[in-house]
């Protein structure tokens, strides 16, 4: 991605106004691998309070497109997804997490069996289409995605979260 390209990302993500709902954090993508976790986050899983949750009625599915992009889907089927809880992070891991899923994901919110409410970043599919053209859906597994795909996940990772932005400014405005 060329510098003018990162720099409109970067000026869009900080005028952005939405980069979190106040829920406690669900992922259930390539942020359950804990070396892309201490990537974004900027600290060890180990050191988060995280628990595995259940959503009822949804499944894992990629959006061809380019590349792939994993996402919660609801479904009709009586199938239950495994899912991470991190009711834990801080504004600024937010914020962390939120470049991290810029710009095809956007926030949902979702209720786990237990009742507790949850965010995650699910794929924006018109936003998908619009980049991308045309786009078609697969399943998805994070095991099948960590055996395969993990080693090259972790420096793009590295690359992508070292053209963050400054986000001093948000975090002084939050407090």
């Amino acid at each position: 991605m060329e510098q003018s390209q990162i720099e409109r990302e970067r000026a869009t993500f900080l005028s952005h106004d939405q980069h979190s709902l106040g829920l406690p954090s669900l992922f259930y993508g390539s942020l359950r691998a804990p070396e892309v976790f201490e990537l974004v986050i900027g600290r060890p899983m180990a050191d988060v309070p995280c628990e595995p949750v259940v959503l009822h009625r949804h499944e894992l599915a990629r959006i061809i497109a380019g590349d792939d992009f994993p996402g919660i889907f609801p479904t009709e089927d009586n199938v239950d997804l495994h899912c991470l809880l991190v009711p834990g992070l801080t504004y600024e891991e937010q914020l962390r997490v939120a470049w991290y899923e810029w710009d095809e994901y956007k926030l949902s919110r979702f209720e786990t069996t237990d009742g507790r409410q949850a965010q995650a970043f699910v794929p924006d599919v018109d936003a998908i289409h619009r980049l991308h053209g045309a786009i078609d859906f697969k399943p998805w597994s994070f095991e099948e995605w960590r055996e395969r795909n993990l080693s090259a996940a972790i420096p793009n990772a590295r690359t992508w979260m070292s053209k963050m932005p400054d986000i001093s400014a948000k975090l002084c405005a939050a407090e």
